[in-house]
């Protein structure tokens, strides 16, 4: 288990920004991100429940598996600690120094990428990507600030997306039929 003490003041000495589901710093002298992901689907103190395009800390820990395998990611579970009732889980991943895109060039990109939108002409954040055997499977939130345009490629880089299965049996036959089982 990690010290919540540590990973709080790493990420608020590297304060790179906040999201509903992590608060994020920038590792620079690992040339890394980290995130700091809280499981709780509500706050305690005002009972707002929180969005999350996850539905379990089982999804969450399966899309980072799927991201690495599918976009070539590298995100790490550093490790977890428990708070006020909730899990968390710290990763890392590369930090890639450049952009968001615009909504335009993020559909663009991701098409030449090889994705495929799935409502074409829509604000639609959602993609299609051909996964091999295991036939093509459904990107979710895939929106400008979950993409970076990397300053020396050009290529866009998901840094938070989310896979869609009608059931948990699916997705783990696609883990299974990827060997990331």
């Amino acid at each position: 288990m990690l010290c919540p003490d540590i990973v709080r003041n790493t990420i608020e000495d590297n304060f790179l920004g906040r999201g509903v589901e992590h608060e994020v710093g920038v590792l620079r002298d690992r040339n890394r991100v980290i995130k700091d992901y809280d499981s709780r689907d509500f706050d305690p103190n005002t009972f707002e429940t929180f969005y999350k395009p996850t539905s379990s800390l089982f999804h969450y820990l399966t899309d980072l598996m799927l991201a690495n395998h599918l976009f070539g990611d590298d995100v790490r579970i550093e490790g977890f600690y428990a708070e006020r009732e909730s899990l968390h889980v710290v990763t890392t991943q590369p930090f890639v120094e450049g952009k968001h895109p615009s909504w335009e060039e993020l559909v663009m990109g991701m098409e030449a990428q090889g994705l495929v939108h799935e409502i074409p002409d829509s604000s639609s954040a959602r993609f299609w990507i051909d996964a091999g055997p295991a036939g093509n499977l459904l990107v979710t939130d895939v929106h400008e600030d979950n993409v970076i345009v990397g300053r020396a490629t050009r290529l866009l880089h998901p840094i938070d997306v989310h896979f869609a299965f009608s059931s948990r049996t699916e997705r783990l036959k696609v883990l299974e039929t990827l060997g990331l089982s």
